[in-house]
């Protein structure tokens, strides 16, 4: 035992630092301990290591990696490192969350990812090394992700999310060689994707659903449902819309999908729906939509309120996204003047780089805006007024 250990245990004092030996006693927690860059790091307990050498082979291990401010991969007492698939996640992860507090990164996308993460951890063992992966594994996460999500859009979305994951581990060195995924861990095709749309059929919804939609609105659900309609806002838009986007008779804010700036005209109803929303909800809150004082932290709550409200206004096969889908299609076959750079602006589609056009235009006059809107608007007819409370 080496001389500065005598009397652990006892009475006598134990000395906070050895003299040789690199370690330290953490006295109220009985572990092998080592202060580095201001922080305590710990390299088992005491009584299992007495002599601290298996505490000393860890700290050797993970010096470098401590003192350059870094977490040290998993320890594998037989000599190497273990890069788990568990690891894997949490670095990508990581990564991604520096990414969010940044600005760089969504919450909705940072969800989907951490949504992702779970799934793979229930198809693949947490602690396998992520170098021994092999298309079997990848072929188990298919199977899962086939089985949660029915939408060949969405299954593409998380094929490339788990893909993203593993591209991550070879280009920052925590595996030495790419994912070996297989030749059937892929994208559905094009084909698939068109043949489940068009088994959906047209998913537009027309006015008379729309007004009945909003006799059996909520207070919030009516703005929201008008928002999503005149202005082309998801769930997940108006879960986040803060109050100081609305100008007056306009709500001027980036659609945070693609940072697309958006100046979108209010009807006089919505403008007052939304008025409403936030006098029924926090006083002093920053967003629109709050549920009893608290904002709508998951966007799915919008869609299971949409659920409802749709079961009993006797609308059936819609989502809360159809609303987005039939101010496209509306405005495409509405207004009297095509006019699409103008319906993409308030959607808040991103310009197709290969579009020169685009690269030149520096806005969309009001005008141009407003007869979009107005187009809806004579579309949908006499609004209904009130709603449920």
């Amino acid at each position: 035992m080496p001389s500065f250990l005598k009397g652990y245990g006892m009475k006598a004092s134990v000395p906070k630092k050895a003299t040789k030996f690199p370690l330290f006693v953490h006295k109220g927690r009985g572990y092998w301990c080592k202060t580095v860059l201001g922080k305590h790091h710990y390299f088992g307990k005491v009584a299992d290591d007495p002599q601290g050498k298996e505490a000393l082979k860890l700290w050797l291990y993970e010096k470098d990696w401590l003192l350059a401010g870094l977490d040290p991969p998993p320890y594998d007492p037989d000599g190497a490192s273990t890069i788990s698939v568990k690891y894997v996640l949490n670095k990508f992860l990581g990564a991604k969350e520096a990414k969010l507090e940044a600005g760089d990164l969504s919450r909705r996308t940072f969800d989907e990812l951490k949504e992702t993460g779970s799934l793979v951890l229930d198809a693949i063992p947490a602690s396998l090394e992520a170098r021994l992966l092999v298309p079997a594994h990848f072929n188990k996460v298919m199977a899962a992700i086939n089985k949660r999500y029915q939408s060949p859009n969405s299954r593409g979305k998380f094929v490339g999310q788990v893909k993203s994951i593993f591209k991550f581990a070879y280009e920052n060195g925590l595996i030495d060689r790419p994912a070996n995924i297989g030749t059937e861990f892929k994208k559905p095709s094009q084909k698939s994707i068109r043949q489940h749309r068009n088994a959906k059929g047209d998913q537009s919804l027309n006015p008379d659903e729309v007004k009945s939609l909003l006799k059996h609105a909520s207070v919030n659900m009516r703005a929201m449902l008008l928002l999503g309609l005149q202005a082309g806002f998801s769930n997940i838009e108006l879960s986040e819309l803060p109050r100081s986007a609305i100008k007056g008779d306009w709500i001027e804010w980036p659609r945070a999908k693609t940072a697309t700036q958006r100046r979108i005209p209010l009807w006089k109803e919505t403008k007052q729906a939304i008025q409403a929303a936030i006098k029924d909800g926090k006083p002093d809150g920053e967003l629109v939509f709050y549920r009893n004082g608290i904002r709508y932290r998951d966007r799915r709550f919008i869609c299971y309120e949409f659920t409802k409200i749709a079961m009993l206004a006797g609308v059936e096969n819609h989502t809360f996204y159809d609303l987005r889908r039939t101010f496209q299609t509306v405005a495409e076959n509405s207004c009297e003047d095509y006019d699409l750079p103008a319906i993409k602006s308030i959607m808040g589609h991103a310009d197709n780089r290969n579009d020169m056009s685009a690269g030149y235009r520096q806005n969309i006059s009001d005008e141009r805006l407003h007869a979009v809107t107005n187009a809806v608007r004579k579309w949908l007819g006499k609004i209904p007024k009130g709603g449920a409370e």
